[in-house]
């Protein structure tokens, strides 16, 4: 019954994503245009539309070209950090089959990185970053911490890997599963990194949002809430079904909703499903362990080790989840709150 609604949803959804191209594409086009001539206009000071001007630094690595104003010993850690985390996704979760380098365009914070997003986006820029798939480039404030930039790389590696591009609720979703996260570089370089964390104002706005988490929702509706598609996502990687379901959409061209990758990977109807995922994400304690990472991080050895001599008396890694967990004999209850400090309803 629910996937014959869904269905129904969906044509309905195509149609009319059809006719607004259709009413719209010479705009579209003009738009495309005026940023591509945006980017390549040159400036005589910086005003945001020559980033090169301030991105001095140019590192070319085996899949990036990154352009920079960042020191040489922050550019070094994030230049490991990229390739790290490529070949972690490459190795560990579907191909990325990248056709050429990501352009980088790195920033030092948000004084240098505003007027090029004001420029390139609007006025309504976010500050931390985000991706343009038809001009191949990542835009970064380094100073929004790592887990903007793993999830604005997702969507450049869906975006090469994937044989159709899927929908917002997958691009958004597998995006989202990446930003929590800690690890550290070892000496000679090599990314150690943990996923499967749960966030730490995303969850607590998917329980305050319960009633809203309907499986018909988050496959057709295409402004989805952000924490509600991570809490179903989260879901499939504590059944530990997350991998199989990416691969199995990364390598279909007739499957860009998930709905057969869903129903695929735990061998039942999306009905059963909808209530096996709500009546989890209801049980799911908000404790410290489940509140771990507070924000993400990827130490140097020699930080790692000494936050792992300040830690280990009330942690240990679950090589099942190949996750870190929280004692039992340390869990607490965690009050949480949304990033403006109270919970609200979408």
């Amino acid at each position: 019954m629910l996937r014959k609604r869904f269905i129904f949803l969906l044509v309905i959804a195509l149609g009319g994503s059809f006719l607004y191209y259709r009413n719209n594409k010479v705009a579209f086009r003009r738009g495309l245009n005026k940023v591509k001539r945006v980017i390549k206009k040159d400036s005589a000071g910086y005003d945001g539309s020559n980033p090169l001007t301030i991105l001095t630094t140019q590192l070319i690595t085996k899949h990036f070209n990154i352009h920079t104003n960042l020191d040489y010993e922050r550019l070094d850690y994030f230049e490991k950090f990229f390739e790290g985390f490529f070949e972690y996704v490459d190795g560990e979760v579907f191909k990325i089959k990248q056709p050429k380098q990501l352009e980088v365009f790195l920033f030092d914070n948000l004084k240098t990185y505003g007027p090029y997003a004001r420029y390139l986006t609007g006025p309504d820029y976010t500050p931390y970053g985000f991706y343009v798939p038809d001009l191949n480039i990542i835009v970064v404030n380094a100073n929004t911490g790592l887990g903007t930039t793993t999830h604005e790389l997702t969507h450049q590696f869906i975006y090469c890997g994937f044989d159709i591009l899927p929908v917002q609720w997958i691009h958004e979703g597998i995006a989202t599963f990446f930003e929590e996260f800690i690890g550290y570089l070892d000496a000679d370089g090599k990314l150690h990194i943990t996923f499967g964390y749960f966030s730490n104002t995303r969850l607590p706005l998917t329980k305050e949002n319960f009633e809203r988490l309907r499986l018909q929702s988050l496959i057709a509706q295409g402004n989805y809430p952000q924490p509600l598609i991570r809490s179903f996502i989260m879901f499939l990687h504590k059944k530990g079904k997350f991998k199989e379901f990416v691969r199995l959409v990364a390598n279909s061209r007739v499957d860009p909703y998930g709905l057969d990758a869903i129903e695929r990977v735990f061998g039942k109807g999306l009905d059963e499903i909808e209530v096996e995922w709500k009546q989890w994400v209801y049980e799911l304690p908000m404790d410290n362990d489940i509140f771990l990472v507070e924000e993400s991080f990827v130490k140097t050895e020699a930080e790692w080790e000494k936050w792992w001599s300040e830690n280990k008396h009330r942690l240990y890694f679950d090589a099942e989840e190949e996750i870190y967990h929280v004692k039992d004999a340390y869990k607490k209850d965690s009050e949480q709150t949304t990033e403006e400090g109270v919970l609200k309803k979408f």
